[in-house]
C-alpha cells in the first residue's frame, strides 16, 4: 500500500465512527435492548426467583448470543444500522483523493471493527449490568441453568429453560461459552459489513444489501430445520451450542471448522475489497455518489 499511513486511516475511522454513533438510528439499539430483556433476560431471572438461586451474570449474555431467534434479530438490526456503510457521496470522493485510497479503505475496515465491538458491547452490558446486584461471577454454571428441570420437571419445555441448553453447560465452561459466543457473532457481523463494503466499491451496493439479507434468511431457515446445509452459512457457524451434542464429547461440527470458515470468508472479502479499491473509479463524481 503506497503512501499508507495508519494515523490517517485511524483518523478516518474515528471521525466516521463518531458520526455513526450520533446517528438518529441508534434509537433502534434501545428498542433492541428492551426486546432482549423481555425475550431472554426476564425468563431466566424468573426461573432464578422461582428456584431462589442466583444466575451467573454471564449466563444472560450467553443465552442471548445463542438464541436462534435473537441471532436472527441481532444481525438484522446491525444491517439496518450500517445500511449506508460505507458512506460514499461527493464529499467522500474528494476525501479519498486527499487521504489516499489505501488509507480510506483501511479506515473503513477499522470503522467496521469499531462498530461491531461497540454494538456487541452494548448488548453485552445491557444483559450483564442488570444481573450485577442479583448474580454471581464465577467460571461455573448456576443451579438455575443446570438444575431447574430437576426441581420443576413439569416445566421442561419452558422458554427460559431452552435459552441455556445442555449443549452449552455440559460441554463448555461459562467463560469459554461467553468468549466463543462473542467472537463468533462478531465474525458473523464482520462478514455482513464486508459484503456491503465490497459491493459498494464495485458500485453494486443494493446487490450487496440483498445478499446480506438472503444470507441471514437462509442461515435461519437451514438452522431451523437442522439440515447440514446450515454449515454453509455464517449463522450456524456463529451459534456456539449448535456445534455440540447434549452429553457426548464428540462435537456435531468441530469448532475449528467454523473458525476457519469464518476467517477464510473474511479474508476473501478483504482481498476482493483490496482489489475493488485499487480499481475504484471516482473520476465521475455523479456515478460514485449514486
Amino acid at each position: 500500500m503506497k503512501n499508507f499511513s495508519l494515523k490517517k486511516a485511524f483518523s478516518c475511522a474515528a471521525t466516521e465512527f463518531v458520526k455513526w454513533v450520533c446517528d438518529a438510528r441508534m434509537v433502534i439499539v434501545a428498542v433492541l435492548l428492551i426486546f432482549i430483556n423481555n425475550f431472554a433476560v426476564s425468563p431466566l431471572t424468573n426461573n432464578a426467583e422461582l428456584m431462589g438461586e442466583p444466575l451467573n451474570i454471564l449466563e444472560t449474555f450467553i443465552a442471548v448470543a445463542n438464541s436462534e431467534i435473537l441471532i436472527l434479530i441481532i444481525p438484522i438490526v446491525f444491517l439496518t444500522l450500517i445500511a449506508d456503510y460505507p458512506k460514499v457521496d461527493t464529499n467522500t470522493v474528494f476525501y479519498i483523493v486527499r487521504i489516499g485510497r489505501a488509507n480510506w479503505f483501511v479506515g473503513q475496515i477499522l470503522k467496521l471493527v469499531f462498530m461491531i465491538i461497540s454494538y456487541l458491547a452494548v448488548i453485552f452490558l445491557g444483559t450483564v449490568l442488570p444481573m450485577l446486584s442479583k448474580g454471581f461471577w464465577y467460571n461455573g454454571w448456576s443451579n438455575v441453568a443446570t438444575g431447574f428441570v430437576k426441581m420443576f420437571p413439569d416445566r421442561r419445555g419452558d422458554f427460559g429453560v431452552e435459552l441455556l441448553p445442555e449443549n452449552l453447560y455440559n460441554q463448555l465452561s461459562v467463560f469459554e461459552a461467553a468468549v466463543k459466543s462473542y467472537l463468533l457473532v462478531a465474525a458473523y457481523l464482520m462478514i455482513i459489513g464486508l459484503i456491503l463494503l465490497v459491493f459498494s466499491l464495485f458500485k453494486r451496493k443494493t446487490v450487496g444489501f440483498i445478499i446480506c439479507g438472503g444470507m441471514i434468511s437462509l442461515g435461519m431457515a437451514f438452522s431451523a430445520i437442522r439440515t447440514n446445509l446450515m454449515w454453509t452459512m455464517p449463522m450456524a457457524n456463529s451459534i456456539t451450542w449448535l456445534h455440540y451434542t447434549k452429553y457426548f464429547k464428540k462435537p456435531i461440527m468441530p469448532m475449528s471448522f467454523s473458525v476457519i470458515y469464518l476467517l477464510v470468508l473474511i479474508a476473501v472479502l478483504l482481498v476482493f475489497g483490496g482489489i475493488a479499491i485499487g480499481k475504484f473509479n471516482y473520476d465521475n463524481v455523479t456515478e460514485v455518489a449514486s
